[in-house]
C-alpha cells in the first residue's frame, strides 16, 4: 500500500499583521536616523560658522598686534588710538603710516595714510577698512608705570608699557583681551 504524504493545511510565510509590525518598526528607525542626520548637519554648519569667526578674530588680532608692536608716537584715549607704524608687509607698501584704530557705529575701523612730518598744502587721503562688525563695546587702556592702567596716553613722546584692547559683539561674545607691548626706543619689548 502506498502512503500519501500528509498535506499541510497551513501555508508557510508571514501574516499581514507581522508584516505591518515590521514596516512600522522600520519606519520608526528611518525617522530616528533622519533626525540624527539632520542634527549632525546643523551641528556641522554651526561649528563651521564658529570656526570661520574665530579665524577672522585671530587674523584681526594679529594685524593689530603687529601694528602696535612696531608703532611709535602713541596718542589715545579709551575710544581711539592713533600712532605711526609701518603697514604689514603683505600689503606691499613701504614707509611709515599714520594709523587710526577706533569704533565707528557698530564697526571696528582701521585707517591709515602716509606719514608726512613736513608742511603740506595737500591733505593726504586716508584709507579705511572694517576689522569687525556688530561691535557693541570697544575700549582701550594704557599701562604706564608706576601708576598702572589709564584711560589715555599721558605723553606722546613715551609709549605706554602695554596697550589693552577689549571688544564685545552684539551676540554677547567678548573677544579675549588683546594686550600688546609697543616697541620702546626702537626695540621690541620682551614678552614676560
Amino acid at each position: 500500500m502506498m502512503r500519501t504524504p500528509p498535506t499541510h493545511t497551513k501555508e508557510c510565510g508571514f501574516t499581514l499583521l507581522e508584516l505591518l509590525i515590521v514596516i512600522a518598526i522600520l519606519g520608526m528607525i528611518v525617522v530616528a536616523l533622519g533626525g540624527g542626520v539632520r542634527f549632525a548637519g546643523r551641528a556641522w554648519l554651526t561649528q563651521e560658522r564658529q570656526s570661520a569667526g574665530l579665524s577672522d578674530r585671530d587674523a584681526v588680532q594679529n594685524v593689530i598686534r603687529d601694528l602696535i608692536a612696531s608703532g611709535r608716537a602713541f596718542e589715545g584715549n579709551s575710544a581711539s588710538l592713533r600712532f605711526v607704524a609701518p603697514l604689514p608687509s603683505a600689503l606691499g607698501r613701504a614707509g611709515l603710516y599714520d594709523i587710526d584704530l577706533r569704533a565707528a557705529g557698530e564697526q571696528l575701523m582701521l585707517g591709515w595714510k602716509p606719514h608726512f612730518s613736513g608742511s603740506s598744502t595737500t591733505p593726504l587721503d586716508t584709507t579705511e577698512t572694517e576689522l569687525a562688525r556688530n561691535v557693541t563695546e570697544f575700549s582701550l587702556a594704557y599701562f604706564v608705570a608706576p601708576t598702572g592702567w589709564q584711560s589715555a596716553t599721558p605723553d606722546k613722546t613715551k609709549p605706554p608699557g602695554l596697550i589693552r584692547i577689549t571688544l564685545r559683539t552684539d551676540n554677547g561674545f567678548r573677544w579675549p583681551a588683546l594686550i600688546v607691548a609697543p616697541m620702546l626706543d626702537g626695540v621690541a619689548t620682551p614678552a614676560k
